[in-house]
């Protein structure tokens, strides 16, 4: 059953995530269109050299968000940097500078990491006058927005990049606040719900691995 019901949520996700493509599309809502650069900050990150060694000052890196979240396993460290670098609950890390497939990436910052903003990352702040961060983050997360991404970039032979002026000018239709939150809202539900079925599932995998180890003793 637990398959099932994983099924079930992995399916309202993508569903959730389609319908704000959707949404994005049609130009028969009462959602105002603005800019990115008018719904956030956008920031280039700290350039200063990395060291091979561990310090308190863990830097962000294109690794880091590889996952679509954050890693904290693939960090790099400085020597020191200043503070108005340092990473925020809310704020959104955007891969533009990468191979064209993973121009676009994000990773949303759900907690306090203790990370500093590294290079070859654009970090966004949301105007929370606008914008609810998790919904700003789920935005960039639809097919219409990664598509769009991968179209203005500029193109070379190895790798892609968006400038943050480009970034700044794409539109984006935002709701009124409290369309927002019931989004978020059935977002977080969703997000919870796989989060228990998959500590639900790795629970049964090591009871499996118990089990079999105890069959051959």
């Amino acid at each position: 059953m637990w398959g099932i019901s994983l099924s079930c949520e992995i399916a309202d996700f993508l569903s959730l995530i389609k319908g704000l493509s959707q949404q994005l599309l049609s130009s028969e809502n009462d959602w105002i269109l603005y800019r990115l650069d008018d719904l956030a900050q956008i920031k280039s990150g700290y350039s200063g050299t990395q060291v091979s060694y561990q310090t308190p000052y863990k830097v962000s890196r294109i690794e880091t968000i590889s996952k679509h979240c954050i890693d904290i396993q693939r960090i790099g460290y400085v020597e020191c940097i200043p503070e108005s670098y340092r990473l925020n609950v809310g704020n959104i890390l955007f891969s533009n500078i990468n191979s064209i497939q993973y121009i676009g990436n994000t990773a949303y910052l759900d907690k306090d990491y203790g990370l500093y903003h590294g290079m070859n990352l654009l970090r966004i702040i949301p105007n929370t006058t606008i914008v609810r961060p998790r919904f700003l983050h789920l935005l960039l997360c639809t097919d219409w927005a990664i598509n769009h991404f991968q179209t203005i970039c500029n193109k070379a032979v190895s790798q892609a990049s968006i400038n943050q002026t480009a970034l700044g000018k794409s539109r984006f239709p935002i709701p009124p606040m409290s369309v927002q939150q019931q989004i978020c809202s059935m977002f977080e539900l969703t997000e919870r719900k796989l989060d228990n079925e998959q500590e639900y599932i790795s629970c049964l995998q090591q009871q499996k691995r118990y089990l079999l180890q105890k069959m051959f003793i």
